[in-house]
C-alpha cells in the first residue's frame, strides 16, 4: 500500500471514529436531557408554523410507524404534558420554548395546568384489555382520533372515560367495559384498518366512531397510498443507505441547524390577513374548497370518507354491534359534516353533534359572564349608547374581559379592516372608561365601537399592553371571527364578551376541553341507552 493510500485510509478511519464518537455523544446527551424532562410542552403557533423540530425531541414522541395503520401509539408510555395554549409576550417566546434544550420550563409556565397519558401494552389509553369480555358485560369500543384519545385532558376526563361514568349512572345494574382506541392524527382510513385488525376481534357490543378532522387535511398525500406493500429489505440499497444516514443523530442535528438558519416565520398579521381573505372569497362563493379536485393531496377525500364510514358501520353491524357516529370538528363549514349527517340519516345510526354541543356551551359561558358582570347585551337607558355610523351599517361593540391577565396599558384589537388597525398591532386600543359603548368604568371589560356593512366577515386578534406597531402582549394563538349581523332596529349590537387568554370550551384550536369531552360522553351515553 502506497503512502498516499495509507494517508487516505487513516483519514477515513479518523473521520469514522470522530462521527462514531459524536453520534454516541449526542445519543447520550439526548438521553440524559430527556431523563430530566418531567413535563413536556406542546407549543402552539398561528398557522401551525414552527419551523424545524429539534432532533432531541424525537424520543419524546408517542407515535411509531406501522405498515398497516401508517402509525400507531407506542406501548407503555407514561408522559405528562403542560398546557401552554396561553398568552405570551412575543411569538419568539413560543418558538424558543420548542427549541429549548434545557429540560426545565421557564418560570412563567411552571404553574400552567398539566395532563397525563398512560398507554397500555397495545398503545391504548387505558388499562390492559381482556380478549374475552366478562359474562353480562356490555363492551363499548370508541375508535377515533385525538378527540377520542383525549388530547389536553387527563385519563379520567377523556370522552370514553366520561362515557363509562354516564353509562353506569344511566344503568347502574349493568357492567360496561368502555375501551379507548383513539390515536392522535387518525383518519377514517386508519380507523377502518384498526377496526378490521383489532377492534372487531374483541367482540364489542357498541362501536362509537368519530373521524373527520384529519380526513380533511390537505397533507400532500392520500392515506391509502401510504400503506407499505413492499417486502422487507434484506440487502443494502442506495435508498436503504439513505434511510440509515437520515436516522443518525449527527445527520439530524446538521439538517436541523441548516433548516433553522433558513426559517423565517411570517408575521402574525399575515395569518390574520390570509384567514380573512379566504373568508371574504367564501362569502362571495368563489372560495368553496373542491376536495374532489384536490383528491390526490387530501388525506381522505369526502367520497372515500363516506366509503370508509359506511364500511365501518357494515362491518360492526355484521358482528351484531350497534354503532354511534360522532362529529369531531370545530369547523362549522366542513364539507365532511354533511356527509356524516347523510350517512346517519340513511343508515339510521345515531349521530352526536359534538360541534353543536361545544358551540352551545361556549355561548352559555359568554352569557353567564355577562350576567356575572351585570352587563346586558342590550344595555339599559342609563348606559350611553354609541350612535349609528352610517346608513345601512351595523354598529358593533367589541367587548373583551381581561380575565386572569392584568392590563398595564390597554387591551388592543388588530384585524384586517381599517377600523381594526389594518393588522397594525397595539394601535387600535379598546377602553374601559364607560364611554362610546363601554358599559361600565373599570369593570375589566374593554370595548371598541365600530361600524360595518351587514354580513362583513372579520378576522382579528387581541393584544395586551404591547408597544405600538409591534406584536407584543399576545393572546392565545387563535384567530377570532365575526360575521357582522344586521341590526333589526338600528341599535348597536353588543357582541358576546370574549376573554383574553381563553377560547370558551376549547383547549386549543382543534380540540374541546374537559367540559366538552364530558358533554360528548354524556350525549353518546344517551344515544346508547335510548330505547
Amino acid at each position: 500500500m502506497t503512502g498516499f493510500a495509507k494517508g487516505v485510509l487513516k483519514s477515513l478511519v479518523t473521520t469514522l471514529i470522530f462521527f462514531a464518537i459524536s453520534e454516541a455523544g449526542l445519543r447520550a446527551a439526548y438521553a440524559m436531557r430527556n431523563a430530566f424532562v418531567q413535563r413536556v410542552p406542546l407549543p402552539y403557533a398561528l398557522g401551525d408554523e414552527y419551523g424545524p423540530i429539534p432532533p432531541w425531541l424525537d424520543r419524546l414522541l408517542i407515535l411509531q410507524s406501522d405498515d398497516t395503520l401508517i402509525w400507531k401509539s407506542a406501548p407503555h408510555v407514561r408522559q405528562t404534558y403542560v398546557d401552554i395554549f396561553s398568552p405570551v409576550r412575543t411569538e419568539n417566546d413560543r418558538l424558543a420554548l420548542l427549541r429549548r434544550f434545557w429540560p426545565t420550563l421557564p418560570a412563567e409556565l411552571r404553574d400552567n395546568p398539566t395532563w397525563t397519558i398512560d398507554l397500555n401494552a397495545s398503545g391504548d389509553r387505558g388499562p390492559e384489555i381482556a380478549k374475552t369480555k366478562a359474562p353480562g358485560t356490555i363492551r363499548v369500543a370508541c375508535i377515533g382520533d385525538s378527540w377520542t384519545f383525549g388530547m389536553n385532558v387527563d385519563q379520567d376526563k377523556t370522552y370514553p372515560a366520561r362515557l363509562a361514568v354516564w353509562l353506569q349512572q344511566r344503568q347502574p345494574a349493568t357492567t360496561f367495559d368502555v375501551l379507548n382506541f383513539g390515536v392522535l392524527g387518525y383518519s377514517s382510513f386508519q380507523g377502518l384498518q384498526l377496526l378490521k385488525t383489532r377492534v372487531l376481534d374483541l367482540r364489542p357490543d357498541i362501536v362509537a366512531i368519530g373521524f373527520g378532522m384529519n380526513d380533511s387535511e390537505v397533507a400532500g398525500y392520500r392515506d391509502k397510498d401510504m400503506v407499505s406493500a413492499a417486502p422487507p429489505r434484506r440487502f443494502m440499497t442506495r435508498t436503504r443507505a439513505k434511510e440509515i444516514a437520515h436516522g443518525l443523530e449527527v445527520y439530524k442535528l446538521l439538517d436541523y441547524t441548516a433548516r433553522l438558519l433558513k426559517f423565517h416565520p411570517k408575521p402574525i398579521g399575515e395569518y390574520v390577513k390570509g384567514d380573512r381573505a379566504s373568508l371574504d372569497r367564501a362569502s362571495k362563493g368563489s372560495d368553496v374548497i373542491d376536495y374532489d379536485a384536490m383528491e390526490e393531496w387530501t388525506r381522505v377525500s369526502p367520497r372515500d370518507y363516506e366509503r370508509n364510514l359506511r364500511e365501518m358501520i357494515a362491518l360492526a353491524t355484521a358482528r351484531d354491534a350497534r354503532v354511534v357516529l360522532l362529529d369531531n370538528e370545530l369547523w362549522d363549514e366542513s364539507p365532511y359534516r354533511p356527509v356524516l349527517r347523510r350517512i346517519s340519516e340513511e343508515t339510521r345510526v345515531p349521530l352526536v353533534d359534538s360541534e353543536r354541543l361545544v358551540a352551545d356551551a361556549a355561548a352559555k359561558i359568554a352569557r353567564d359572564l355577562e350576567a356575572r358582570l351585570a352587563l346586558e347585551s342590550r344595555p339599559g337607558p342609563e348606559v350611553r349608547r354609541p350612535g349609528p355610523f352610517g346608513p345601512g351599517k351595523t354598529t358593533v361593540v367589541f367587548r373583551v374581559y381581561h380575565g386572569a391577565h392584568p392590563v398595564t396599558t390597554a387591551l388592543s384589537i388588530a384585524g384586517n379592516d381599517p377600523q381594526l388597525g389594518d393588522l397594525a398591532p397595539n394601535t387600535v386600543r379598546l377602553h374601559d372608561d364607560g364611554r362610546d359603548g363601554d358599559q361600565r368604568t373599570g369593570d375589566g371589560v374593554w370595548s371598541l365601537t365600530a361600524s360595518f356593512a351587514p354580513a362583513t366577515r372579520l378576522s382579528f386578534v387581541y393584544t395586551n399592553s404591547g408597544a405600538r406597531g409591534r406584536w407584543e402582549g399576545l393572546d392565545v394563538p387563535h384567530i377570532r371571527h365575526l360575521v357582522v349581523p344586521r341590526s333589526p332596529d338600528d341599535q348597536p349590537v353588543y357582541l358576546p364578551i370574549d376573554t383574553f387568554g381563553r377560547i370558551y370550551m376549547q383547549a386549543d384550536d382543534w380540540h374541546t376541553d374537559a367540559t366538552g369531552y364530558d358533554l360528548i360522553g354524556r350525549a353518546v351515553a344517551d344515544a346508547i341507552v335510548k330505547p
